[in-house]
């Protein structure tokens, strides 16, 4: 079934092809061609159209630290910090003797307790759990102790489709990227970023829009190694976009950090151990080597925000970010950023689709959330015409799978935690 499925893809895609080249003669997407037979090429039966491909909730805290604790920090985690290593810190500030601090953190939207701590220099302290529901905290009754080393800040995974406009193949692995937030300073937020696939076929560029912030409230954006993931790019990558500057100023003066021009020669391209030649392959989308495919290791940038003030940062968290990618397309540029922001066009000015289908990229609120390899489909499900449901795909435990969630947005939030082992890297 998925074979003849493929199959009529082609087809179809052929077809489509050959109407829109035709059409762009006098503009440059057309979108009447796509809305055509986006039917049969969407994965899913019908997608509610009050999709915004959400899996977060941003919740304003107030904590207060008893009087006499002597503690001068506060934090908030995923789980328990003093008990679970998986733990990971949403959002931290320093706070005076029996003092008050406001903090937004983005969780997920399953997660039903957070956890916050109280702590001195040292990491001890108190800990104490609290409801998604309750917005003020304070630490009578909490648990004292020492709060485990090396637990890491929060992690987003984000994946991205390279064709927008077009119809693309669902298995959301064109770009795989990792993305960390952590308050290192009283002006200063450190963004973490690490490339852990990249599945395109095509040069794609890579960027991030700070939301609510405009380029005249950034001193600079540096990395904590001094290079950057455009370190040696070569001439003939300066073909999507062609600035290399950490920090950029968007069409309308926002706060841009400028990532990577070639997401294939960020992922570490070693001219010396590939003879000389950059040859674009698929990164980490598959299981071997071949001419086609090749395992790589991840790459990580730590990019130090420095802001002129820090007004608004006790609120910034991972959903302060827009990170997008850029593509060409029929000699325009093209932004893909998440559903809830496709209309941004930050760096370019282009035809925002109105597709209401599947969107080019999604965001999981999860550190290691197992992409699906190259050609599996993040997730299937349609009706035969015996009316029987078909469902297959990366994610497609019944109850638990990204079909029954892309048909309501309501529902089935938990869906990327029941991976199919053999479909996802």
């Amino acid at each position: 079934m998925k074979n003849m499925r493929c199959l009529c893809q082609i087809a179809l895609a052929a077809t489509a092809a050959a109407a829109i080249v035709s059409s762009c003669k006098t503009e440059l997407y057309d979108e009447e061609k796509y809305t055509e037979y986006i039917k049969y090429m969407s994965p899913v039966d019908s997608v509610d159209q009050q999709h915004l491909w959400q899996l977060t909730t941003d919740y304003l805290l107030t904590l207060t630290a008893n009087a006499g604790s002597g503690m001068e920090r506060v934090q908030v985690y995923t789980a328990n910090p003093l008990t679970d290593t998986s733990a990971e810190l949403m959002n931290q500030q320093s706070i005076g003797d029996g003092g008050t601090v406001q903090l937004t953190v983005s969780a997920p939207t399953i997660l039903q307790t957070m956890y916050a701590a109280l702590t001195d220099a040292d990491g001890r302290g108190y800990v104490k759990a609290f409801s998604t529901g309750q917005t003020e905290v304070d630490f009578s009754g909490a648990t004292e102790g020492r709060l485990l080393q090396g637990l890491q800040p929060q992690a987003f995974t984000y994946l991205y489709e390279e064709k927008l406009p077009e119809v693309d193949d669902y298995d959301y692995n064109d770009l795989v990227l990792r993305i960390t937030t952590e308050r290192t300073g009283v002006r200063e937020v450190t963004v973490g970023v690490t490339i852990m696939a990249v599945g395109a076929s095509r040069q794609l560029a890579g960027a991030i829009r700070l939301l609510d912030y405009q380029y005249a409230d950034i001193d600079s954006i540096t990395t904590t190694t001094g290079s950057t993931f455009n370190e040696g790019v070569p001439q003939g990558s300066m073909f999507v976009f062609d600035k290399i500057d950490n920090l950029l100023e968007g069409r309308n003066g926002e706060a841009v950090m400028n990532l990577f021009i070639d997401a294939h020669w960020a992922m570490g391209f070693n001219l010396g151990a590939d003879y000389g030649l950059f040859v674009r392959k698929k990164y980490n989308v598959s299981n071997y080597n071949d001419e086609q495919f090749q395992l790589k290791a991840t790459r990580t940038q730590n990019y130090v925000i420095h802001f002129k003030s820090e007004a608004g940062l006790n609120n910034f968290t991972l959903n302060s970010l827009d990170p997008f990618i850029i593509t060409e397309y029929n000699s325009g540029r093209w932004e893909t950023h998440m559903d809830h922001l496709r209309s941004a066009q930050v760096l370019f000015e282009y035809k925002v689709s109105d597709i209401k289908d599947l969107p080019w990229a999604l965001k999981i609120p999860m550190r290691n959330f197992r992409y699906p390899l190259e050609g599996c489909e993040i997730g299937f499900k349609k009706r035969t015409e015996t009316g029987a449901v078909a469902m297959f795909g990366a994610y497609m435990t019944a109850g638990h799978s990204f079909g029954e969630w892309a048909e309501d947005h309501t529902r089935f939030l938990d869906w990327y935690l029941y991976p199919d082992a053999m479909q996802v890297k």
